[in-house]
């Protein structure tokens, strides 16, 4: 029963979460919409940062779904691309998600190797793969790894921000445009 009442307690703050954002998710109102007493919500968890971090590890969860098709490309160069084109059908199609997951302030990573390790960074291990894989196979000029997919991810993650802002206009197929040709131009850069 406890593992049901979990994912009930999670479930609600999902709901809440997607329909009215994050200001709208508070421990009475889970509770409420679990069918459960606030204090029953902390003997699943911790506090109100413990829940909230369900709701990442979902958007996380989903993010995966949406980047194993780019893992289906025959070389690393193409799988590198799909991921990126993967990241951004995520970003669009799951906004909410995108925002919380990566757009919202939290505390800093001093040690990025010590994080990668400690924490299930999918999407950020598997360009760090390609990207180590292309500059094995000599498609890419060697270089540290870590460092050329912090630069990809900068890119990638500022141009969908940038776009989240409205700065490209409302159109996401002119931005995915937009996007799609400045991906290129990052991976034909790092290029032999």
């Amino acid at each position: 029963m406890s593992d049901d009442l979990r994912q009930r307690i999670s479930a609600a703050a999902q709901e809440l979460f997607l329909r009215e954002g994050l200001e709208g998710v508070s421990m009475r109102k889970v509770a409420e919409m679990a069918g459960v007493s606030a204090p029953a919500i902390y003997r699943h968890y911790e506090n109100k940062d413990d829940l909230l971090a369900e709701i990442v590890d979902e958007g996380l969860r989903i993010l995966e779904t949406y980047l194993q098709p780019a893992l289906e490309a025959p070389t690393p160069l193409e799988r590198l691309e799909r991921l990126a084109d993967r990241f951004l059908d995520f970003a669009i199609e799951q906004p909410k998600y995108f925002e919380f997951a990566f757009m919202i302030p939290s505390r800093s990573i001093n040690d990025v190797r010590t994080e990668l390790s400690e924490k299930n960074w999918v999407t950020f291990n598997l360009a760090l793969e390609q990207i180590g894989a292309c500059m094995e196979s000599g498609v890419f000029r060697k270089d540290e790894p870590l460092g050329t997919a912090i630069t990809m991810w900068a890119g990638v993650y500022g141009l969908i921000a940038l776009h989240r802002m409205h700065r490209f206009g409302p159109d996401d197929e002119l931005f995915r445009q937009i996007y799609k040709a400045s991906v290129t131009r990052m991976l034909d850069g790092l290029k032999k």
